[in-house]
């Protein structure tokens, strides 16, 4: 018992130290100022695409996302091409980015990326509205979320 204790405490010294804490969570809450961004971002690059960062952090299991990133990139109304290089203490959990089409379905490129970056993707169909933004998993599996006022 004492051994277990042991490690519990090695262990969570180590999430905290390498900041592995923000893949520790089961609950999603986004701000509604995030959403109100996204919705925005969508509507003034149609017909193009775009994509942002999630910044966020867990705390007591719930991952909070609380601000967008912008990296550089390319888009055009097919795809986006990205440069990601955020410093390895960032707190970017995942990305966001728009369909200027009816689905919010990730492509295959879409899990290919977040198979490598990240723990929560956005992506917003048209039309752009809170309401149309799906979230998912780096395996690309829908999970849910909350907005937070």
């Amino acid at each position: 018992m004492a051994e277990m204790k042991a490690w519990k405490k090695i262990t969570d010294w180590l999430k905290h130290f390498f900041e592995l804490e923000r893949y520790d969570f089961n609950k999603v809450v986004i701000d509604r100022e995030v959403i109100d961004n996204i919705v925005e971002l969508a509507r003034q690059t149609l017909p193009k695409e775009f994509i942002a960062f999630l910044e966020g952090k867990a705390k007591n299991k719930v991952l909070r996302i609380y601000g967008l990133v912008y990296q550089e990139y390319f888009a055009n109304p097919s795809y986006t091409v990205y440069k990601f290089d955020p410093p390895i203490t960032s707190s970017i959990v995942g990305s966001v980015h728009s369909h200027p089409g009816s689905s919010n379905y990730p492509s295959r490129a879409d899990l290919h990326s977040f198979s490598k970056k990240g723990v929560v993707h956005l992506i917003i169909r048209m039309p752009y509205s809170a309401e149309n933004i799906q979230a998912y998993e780096k395996n690309g599996n829908k999970i849910e979320f909350e907005v937070a006022d």
